[in-house]
């Protein structure tokens, strides 16, 4: 019978050729370390799990398992040379398809009882069998593939670990990896390897890693952007492949939307989609390294960081911070005009930025000074909508991962109506965490308890708003030639968060067409349409077409401003204002001359608008009795409605105070603040 005793000093020291398998290796005991398992490594007896959830990477793990056993049972101080093999197993739980398919309670009672060190993988820690869960010292999961893992396989197989070679290889699958990666080989040669790899083959991506870093095709509700993100992913893999030159990439983007809809959100998309990385910054942050050279010295160096690891994306958050040089007081016109001079000579100097990608984000788009938004620079402006119910029901699936799979959200997407991509994860957070304090599975009705609170309509409230939401559905339909806009759908909701809108009506407005003085008055005279129809049926209008940006009155009032005060198309051909709500409003509050000929034009078009209505009586009626029992009426309908409903009858005139009877002295609008609830 021979015996082996260990004679280290005689051993020779070879290195490793496979640095997937070297990194598997690594990984798999940096895991076992991690998880307080010092025992295994020092050759003593264990049984262990181990989830890898990649198939691919999961081979590479098997392989290096299996060899780190062997080492460790001949490590050993005295063992059978015959009986190595038989010191340990390792075994792939995997539906039934892995090495061993017998996973029968008893056959993993026999084999735990005849081998002292098993390692068992699997590819998600419920396709372990009970039984060996209750035997195992432990179950881990190895970390994905890191920088310092991968500078240390590449050491130790390569002798050296150059960044370029880091970053090439960082994402792909270590079958891949140790396939490439070659002693003997250049380091330009293993890069440009590497590269059209994950051109060809993306890394995989688990389903955790996938909601915690998406790509573009993982998010919903980004319309425009998605599209340019994904052409952009386009053109930087053509661009790196020598296929196109770098004056023929789009060199950046301002985006746009309302807070929580998921702006940097999708700059971090951006860059997983494109397979490159994303430096984010912001004015503030460079604001807070002290004073204006400092802020500047750091912006350079922003820009100088980016260059250096191109190509990439640079993503400024709060591009609006900066401000307008046109509109800044003087007070600070000298500090803002160097700020933005200086990013100016950043984005479009003379070092050039060829591979960086500029991407900016705002809430606010018309506070950005042209001169950033010029051909070249920040030119092409995309803005991000609040989701729609498509939208809504795709960011629920993405943030619950894999519970509720087969569960119908649409009620929730419904009553999530309004809300942004970030509360609509709230919502999903506090779901989870409501489920995970009674120490249960997730439930839909964890989502129903976790959406903001709603308040529901009185009888009298719900028909008003269903009436104001039909009046701008049918003189939108007749004047829809006039104005060059469209209604798309018109919606009233029984139930409303605080804040929220209790009823919309869409249009579609059509681009190219002449925009004359009769065709922004027919434009105020639509959005004008939802008080005219509560005075025609109520005898009285609410406070439901005002009160907040955005409004109907708003709107309306920005529009008669800037036909006086802008556009030659009111009484005066003088110009007098840039074509900036907020400038044109101000002007309105101090010029009482225009104050007076914008009141006058509202009024004209709010009588139009009755006109209309009250020959179009049946059609407005019809609509809105739709509206209060479908909650929603579309294009088609109106049209119908609108084309045959009897105009031989006239509305009624109601008595205004039966109608204050009514309401009950609540609040309506279309644009509510939530104090008024």
């Amino acid at each position: 019978m021979t015996r082996i005793l260990p004679n280290r000093r005689k051993e020779a020291v070879r290195r490793p050729t496979d640095v997937g398998k070297t990194l598997a290796r690594n990984l798999l005991i940096r895991a076992l370390r991690h998880a307080d398992l010092h025992h295994v490594l020092r050759g003593q007896p264990g049984i262990i799990g181990i989830v890898v959830a990649d198939p691919k990477d999961r081979e590479v793990f098997v392989d290096a398992g299996r060899t780190l056993l062997r080492s460790l049972s001949k490590d050993m101080l005295e063992i059978e040379l015959d009986r190595i093999d038989s010191a340990y197993e390792v075994l792939e739980f995997d539906g039934g398809k892995g090495k061993r398919s017998n996973t029968t309670e008893s056959a993993i009672r026999n084999m735990l009882a005849s081998h002292v060190r098993v390692f068992a993988f699997a590819s998600d820690p419920a396709e372990i069998p009970p039984m060996f869960q209750i035997a195992a010292d432990g179950i881990v999961v190895p970390n994905p593939v890191d920088a310092d893992a991968l500078r240390g396989a590449l050491y130790v197989v390569l002798g050296r670990a150059p960044n370029e070679l880091v970053d090439a290889a960082t994402g792909l699958p270590l079958v891949i990896i140790g396939t490439l990666v070659k002693p003997g080989r250049s380091v330009g040669q293993i890069v440009r390897r590497l590269r059209l790899a994950k051109q060809v083959e993306p890394a995989p991506v688990s389903p955790k890693e996938r909601r915690e870093h998406p790509c573009l095709d993982d998010l919903h509700g980004l319309g425009e952007a998605a599209e340019w993100g994904r052409s952009l992913a386009r053109d930087l893999t053509d661009y790196r492949a020598g296929r196109i030159p770098w004056s023929d990439v789009d060199r950046g983007a301002l985006i746009s939307g309302p807070p929580g809809t998921g702006k940097t959100m999708f700059a971090r998309a951006l860059g997983k989609t494109c397979g490159v990385s994303v430096h984010v910054h912001s004015l503030a942050r460079w604001q807070a390294k002290g004073y204006l050279n400092d802020l500047l010295k750091a912006m350079r160096a922003a820009f100088d960081e980016a260059r250096k690891d191109a190509p990439c994306i640079l993503f400024i958050d709060e591009l609006d911070s900066f401000g307008d040089r046109e509109k800044v007081n003087e007070r600070h016109e000298q500090y803002t005009r160097e700020v933005i001079n200086g990013f100016l000579e950043c984005l479009d100097g003379a070092e050039g930025r060829e591979g960086v990608v500029v991407v900016g984000a705002t809430n606010f788009p018309h506070k950005i000074d042209a001169a950033i938004r010029r051909p070249g620079r920040l030119d092409r402006h995309i803005a991000i909508p609040v989701p729609d119910l498509e939208a809504r029901k795709g960011i629920l699936r993405h943030h619950l991962g894999d519970a509720l799979p087969e569960a119908d959200l649409s009620e929730v997407a419904e009553r999530l109506e309004g809300a942004s991509g970030a509360a609509i994860e709230q919502v999903v957070r506090d779901a989870k965490r409501r489920a995970r304090g009674e120490r249960r599975d997730l439930g839909v009705g964890d989502l129903d308890q976790s959406l903001p609170t709603r308040l529901r309509l009185s009888d009298a409230m719900y028909h008003r708003a269903c009436v104001h939401e039909a009046g701008h559905a049918v003189v939108g339909c007749l004047l829809a030639e006039e104005s060059g806009s469209s209604p798309i759908e018109a919606r009233a909701f029984r139930e409303v968060a605080p804040g929220a809108p209790v009823g919309s009506t869409a249009f579609d407005h059509r681009c190219g067409v002449v925009r004359t003085r009769a065709a922004y008055l027919a434009w105020i005279t639509v959005l004008l349409a939802g008080v005219a129809a509560e005075e025609l049926v109520f005898g009285s209008r609410s406070d439901g077409g005002g009160g907040s940006n955005g409004a109907d009155l708003h709107q309306a009032t920005v529009l008669a401003a800037t036909m006086e005060a802008s556009l030659g198309l009111g009484h005066s051909l003088a110009y007098i204002v840039p074509r900036d709500g907020a400038e044109v409003l101000e002007r309105v509050r101090v010029d009482a001359s225009l104050r007076r000929t914008v009141n006058r034009t509202l009024g004209e078009c709010l009588e139009r608008a009755k006109a209309l209505l009250r020959a179009n009586g049946p059609a407005l009626e019809e609509l809105a009795d739709v509206l209060g029992r479908r909650g929603r009426v579309q294009f088609d309908h109106i049209l119908r409605t609108v084309l045959t409903a009897d105009r031989s009858r006239a509305i009624p005139v109601p008595d205004a105070d039966q109608d204050s009877r009514a309401e009950g002295g609540q609040v309506l609008r279309t644009q509510t603040m939530s104090k008024f609830f």
